[in-house]
C-alpha cells in the first residue's frame, strides 16, 4: 500500500507532536516533584529530617530499660542476672563471677582486690531468701569519689520475675564511694553493703531519692522498712574480655558521669 507525500508528512507531524508533549509532561512532573521536595524540606519533613534509628553502639547513654531479656539455663549467679542485662554493655557478653564473699572474704579490701578495673558489673546479694542487687555501668577502681551513670539501676526479685528501679536523679552515683576501704554503695543509701566493722554483712536500702521507688512505691528493697538486714550470699559479676581487649571504664573516667 502506497502513501502519498502529504499523508506521510501528516504522520511525521503527529509523531513529533506526541514526543514533544511527552517531554513537556515529563518536565512538568519532575519540576513538581522538585517543588514538593523543596516544600517538605522547608517545613522540616524531608528524608534528611526523618527520625533516624536509635544508635545502640553505646547502649547506656540513656536510662535503663525495664524490659528483660531471655535468660540462660543454669542456677549460678551469671545465669541469675542475665535477664536483667538488656541494653547494657553486658547484654551479649559472656559473664563471670569476679567476687564471691564466702570464698574471697567479707571485707572491702577483698572486694576491691577482685572487682577493681573489671568495668561494668552486677552486684547480686541474697537477703532472707530473696535476691536483690544493682548494675554499675562504671565499675570500681579505688580512685576515690563517686562514679555516676544515668544507666545504673537496682533490682529485686518478685514472686515471678524481677523489678528494675531506675535512677531518680541525674548521675545517680552508680558507685557512691569508689574508695579502697569502702564496700558497695549505690547512691548514698539506696543499696549499701559497707563490708567493714563488726557487721560486714549488713545491708541497708533507702529508695526514693537516688533511685526510684518503683510501681510498688517501696521505701526499701529489704524485707522490713526502716530496718537493715544481713546478707547470706554476695557476688559481683562482670564481663569476660579477651587478652588485650579494652575494658570500658576500667580505670579513671574523665566524663562528668551523666551517662
Amino acid at each position: 500500500m502506497k502513501h502519498s507525500p502529504v499523508s506521510l508528512l501528516v504522520a511525521i507531524l503527529i509523531a513529533a507532536t506526541a514526543v514533544a508533549s511527552f517531554k513537556s509532561t515529563s518536565h512538568i512532573a519532575k519540576a513538581r516533584t522538585r517543588q514538593t521536595i523543596t516544600r517538605l524540606s522547608f517545613f522540616g519533613s524531608s528524608s534528611k529530617n526523618l527520625p533516624k534509628p536509635e544508635d545502640r553502639t553505646y547502649p547506656e547513654a540513656k536510662q535503663a530499660t525495664y524490659d528483660l531479656q531471655q535468660g540462660e539455663f543454669g542456677f549460678g549467679p551469671e545465669q541469675i542476672v542475665r535477664p536483667l542485662l538488656k541494653q547494657t554493655q553486658l547484654e551479649k557478653r559472656k559473664l563471670q563471677v569476679v567476687y564471691d564473699a564466702k570464698k574471697h572474704g567479707w571485707s572491702a579490701q577483698a572486694f576491691h582486690s577482685r572487682v577493681d578495673a573489671k568495668g561494668a558489673s552486677v552486684v547480686l546479694v541474697k537477703v532472707k531468701g530473696r535476691w536483690i542487687g544493682g548494675y554499675n555501668p562504671r565499675g570500681w577502681a579505688s580512685l576515690g569519689g563517686s562514679r555516676s551513670s544515668v544507666a545504673a539501676f537496682l533490682f529485686y526479685q518478685k514472686l515471678i520475675g524481677w523489678q528494675k528501679l531506675r535512677v531518680a536523679r541525674t548521675g545517680s552515683m552508680a558507685c557512691g564511694r569508689d574508695e579502697f576501704d569502702a564496700g558497695i554503695y549505690f547512691g548514698a543509701d539506696s543499696l549499701v553493703i559497707p563490708l567493714i566493722g563488726q557487721r560486714p554483712k549488713s545491708v541497708a536500702s533507702r529508695l526514693g531519692f537516688y533511685y526510684e521507688s518503683g510501681p510498688e512505691n517501696k521505701s526499701t528493697m529489704l524485707p522490713r522498712a526502716g530496718e537493715d538486714a544481713t546478707a547470706s550470699e554476695l557476688y559481683v559479676i562482670s564481663g569476660v574480655y579477651a587478652k588485650g581487649e579494652e575494658i570500658p571504664n576500667s580505670g579513671g573516667i574523665s566524663e562528668l558521669g551523666f551517662y
